[in-house]
């Protein structure tokens, strides 16, 4: 998705050009980092002389490298630095276990190869069976033809016993193959000999950051990563959601709809798919509710610490006291303690009903009423409501950003450029697109010497408490609900109608009641739902320049 000229124009208003350049413009040793960072490739000799000849043609470049396939590949590894991906190794050991939650062959297994040499029939056989020598389980005259889930094209023969619980193409059950050639065909990443649980321990590892990359490659606003009951599947998630047999799939409390996707997802889609669960899950906050989340920090006050680092840009420091008390108490109020967990405790309890430790599912604890940065909850639902609606979240966005792109810190003396950076990101709705487009066109990513490595005198943290605001540019004149408003706001009443939990917004009079809410939710990027570009957006600056210039 492409931004019309006024936005890419307002780069000059907002001043982020303004600062003069340091050193000569190297535009190739910009390209050839640019086009690696967000591709994967480097130029070659043909790109170097096209793309590199001039301002113009640099950044028309970086707009096709935005476009391109490889771009949703740069920003899920971006995100993989940024949120963490992995699982610690006894969780790991856990899921491959074949008795988890108390069920037998929770995650059964079999292996499928030509077993009986080069030559012989592809068949699959019960994992147990094979490594106890045991025999296929059935003779050969009983054994079925089937497809194979994950490598297209190729029939396999199984037993009976193994048609009936894996399914006609084997899907409810996980495959391992002994050929490393076939594998290849495959691979969806992590071991020679393929094994579809690693694939899927793999996907689940990275949820969060799968639900972030497919928030930012369809363009929405980036506040969405922490939306409550959105998620996100790949094809190894769906598969792995998919095993009714084995799986608690109705705990997730997914619609009909999310069902019949995840069903229709082939298991070799790589690419991690947006779906939203039907109404208001207190339980959910996008990233912070995922499976990887949730399981790599499976303490409530390691998921609220990671947050707060990872989110906010903000780190828990105290100083300790000269004696630590052996039994300290209530670490909230102890001296030498209540530095950090004044804060860090409350926060931990939004986690509260998840639970700590292996569980899959919610975890089924009751919700407590607690406080961060003097907003109330009970839930995670509630804190990332709480999060994406502080201006911290956009500054620590910007700051993650730089440093992916420049390879260093803010300096102390660039604070300006950081607050131009994260106006202009709330400008154009939160658009992480728009923000890597500003960051890699900026003059200092153009230098021929950055000063690259880490800053010896970095920014401070953001501050947190401070509301978002946009700087929406309204013309000099009166806004009126009939004129800039009433012919486009269809735009919102799909929604907004009068039915379900939604407000109504057909006419003025629905409006006036929700003004300052409706200005706050704008501004932080929660309203309204779509693409950071869409129509709807250029109704929003009519929107807010109406109900601020006449309350």
């Amino acid at each position: 998705m492409k931004f019309s000229s006024p936005i890419i124009f307002s780069l000059a208003l907002l001043g982020l050009f303004s600062a003069p350049l340091q050193a000569a413009q190297d535009l190739s040793a910009a390209l050839r980092r640019a086009q690696y960072l967000l591709t994967g490739t480097m130029p070659t000799d043909q790109e170097f002389t096209s793309n590199a000849v001039s301002d113009a043609a640099y950044k028309t470049a970086v707009r096709t490298f935005l476009d391109g396939d490889g771009f949703y590949d740069s920003v899920l590894r971006y995100h993989e630095r940024v949120l963490g991906v992995g699982l610690p190794e006894e969780y790991l050991q856990e899921l491959l276990r074949e008795d988890i939650d108390g069920k037998q062959e929770k995650f059964a297994s079999i292996t499928c190869g030509r077993l009986d040499g080069a030559n012989g029939r592809f068949r699959c056989m019960w994992t147990s069976n094979l490594d106890s020598r045991l025999g296929s389980g059935c003779p050969l005259s009983a054994e079925q033809p089937v497809s194979v889930f994950w490598y297209p094209g190729i029939v396999a023969w199984a037993c009976p016993s193994i048609v009936k619980a894996c399914g006609q193409d084997l899907s409810s059950c996980f495959v391992q193959s002994p050929n490393e050639e076939e594998a290849r065909n495959a691979e969806l990443g992590t071991t020679e000999t393929f094994d579809s649980r690693y694939s899927v321990i793999k996907s689940l590892s990275r949820q969060a950051a799968g639900l972030a990359t497919a928030v930012v490659v369809q363009n929405y606003p980036y506040t969405k990563v922490l939306e409550p009951g959105l998620t996100a599947v790949d094809g190894a998630v769906a598969h792995f959601y998919g095993q009714r047999h084995h799986f608690k799939i109705d705990e997730l409390n997914l619609s009909e709809e999310v069902v019949q996707i995840v069903e229709s997802t082939a298991f070799s889609d790589t690419r991690f798919r947006l779906l939203k669960t039907s109404g208001y899950d207190y339980s959910s906050g996008g990233i912070l509710s995922t499976f990887g989340w949730l399981r790599r920090y499976d303490k409530n006050r390691t998921r609220a610490n990671e947050l707060y680092k990872r989110l906010l840009c903000r780190e828990f420091t105290a100083d300790l006291p000269r004696v630590f008390p052996q039994d300290p108490g209530n670490l909230r109020v102890a001296p030498g303690c209540s530095g950090c967990h004044a804060t860090l405790d409350p926060l931990a309890d939004f986690f509260m009903v998840w639970g700590e430790g292996g569980d899959l599912y919610s975890g089924g604890q009751a919700a407590v009423s607690t406080t961060f940065n003097s907003k109330t909850g009970t839930s995670v639902a509630d804190l990332a409501e709480i999060v994406r609606g502080d201006k911290a979240f956009a500054t620590c966005t910007v700051q993650n950003v730089w440093k992916w792109l420049m390879g260093r810190k803010f300096y102390v003396d660039e604070e300006n450029l950081r607050t131009k950076l994260t106006d202009y990101f709330l400008t154009t709705n939160y658009s992480f697109r728009e923000l890597v487009y500003a960051i890699s066109t900026h003059p200092a990513f153009l230098e021929g010497t950055r000063s690259d490595g880490i800053a010896t005198d970095p920014l401070s943290a953001p501050p947190l408490g401070e509301f978002p605001t946009t700087t929406t540019t309204c013309e000099d004149r009166a806004y009126t609900f009939a004129g800039d408003v009433q012919s486009r706001v269809t735009l919102c009443t799909g929604c907004h109608n009068g039915s379900g939990s939604r407000q109504p917004l057909r006419t003025e009079a629905e409006w006036r009641p929700l003004r300052a809410t409706a200005i706050k939710m704008m501004a932080s990027g929660v309203m309204p739902p779509g693409p950071a570009n869409s129509e709807v957006f250029k109704l929003k600056d009519a929107v807010t320049c109406w109900l601020e210039k006449d309350p």
